[in-house]
């Protein structure tokens, strides 16, 4: 069991002022079995923010109104969240997490690396799946960006920890495994997070494909879904004609 107090601030600015703002916002950790939020708290301007709802995939979303004209938007969440693996929820997974999303339907290059990897069944299997992805993308800020298929990502070699996750969940439903795609933070500094988790022995197991090792209790949920397009941190729309800047700042801590 760990402790994990968190800090999220993003800021958005905008080259022209924009109007009508509707945002889906998941910005909070989410409650489940293994996590318990202690404490927390949210900030958005301008406006404010409504109570949170759950989505079909079990992620706190707020669905925030910006009406009048502003050149910037901030939200920020802070608070205390308690990870404990132990505590495992042992009910089915969702069906849906054997099934593609947008970003990770099978094309040719997903399938023959497919076709050389071990089948579901082991968590050794599992660990070579993540050793695999690791080996098989390089890191390469910019080259990707949010819209980017795990087919185009494994077929050109290079992304991001997003690409990372997705490959590893798509390559892990082609081996039988209910596979979900991770955003959040983790322990240190800097900006979100993107990685994996299978589901084995009746609970989720977590693979940081990016940093090739398990995600253990240090890695804090905001959202799961079966891909990046399911659980985005914000997602949304306004009218105007304006070009968008964004800073993250993020902190986690064990306490």
């Amino acid at each position: 069991m760990k402790r994990l107090k968190f800090s999220f601030d993003t800021t958005v600015q905008y080259s022209a002022p924009v109007t009508g703002h509707q945002l889906a916002l998941r910005c909070v950790p989410m409650t489940d079995a293994v996590q318990q939020l202690e404490k927390c708290a949210v900030t958005v301007e301008p406006g404010a923010l409504p109570q949170p709802l759950q989505d079909g995939f079990g992620n706190t979303v707020y669905w925030y109104s910006a009406l009048e004209p502003h050149k910037e938007l901030r939200y920020a969440s802070s608070g205390v969240t308690v990870v404990d693996k132990n505590r495992a929820d042992k009910a089915a997974p969702n069906p849906a997490f054997r099934c593609p999303g947008l970003r990770t339907q099978p094309g040719r290059t997903l399938r023959q690396v497919s076709s050389a990897m071990p089948k579901a069944g082991t968590y050794e299997a599992a660990e070579a799946l993540c050793h695999a992805v690791h080996s098989l993308l390089q890191y390469t800020p910019g080259v990707t960006d949010n819209t980017t298929t795990a087919e185009e990502a494994l077929h050109g070699g290079l992304g991001v920890c997003q690409d990372y996750a997705q490959v590893f969940v798509a390559l892990a439903r082609l081996a039988g495994w209910s596979a979900r795609y991770c955003m959040g933070l983790s322990v240190g500094e800097g900006a979100t997070h993107a990685w994996a988790e299978i589901y084995y022995k009746d609970h989720w197991q977590g693979f940081d494909p990016t940093r090739d090792c398990a995600a253990d209790e240090r890695y804090l949920r905001f959202g799961v879904g079966r891909d990046s397009a399911d659980c985005p941190v914000e997602q949304g729309i306004f009218f105007g004609s304006a070009a968008q800047s964004q800073s993250i700042r993020m902190r986690v801590t064990e306490l």
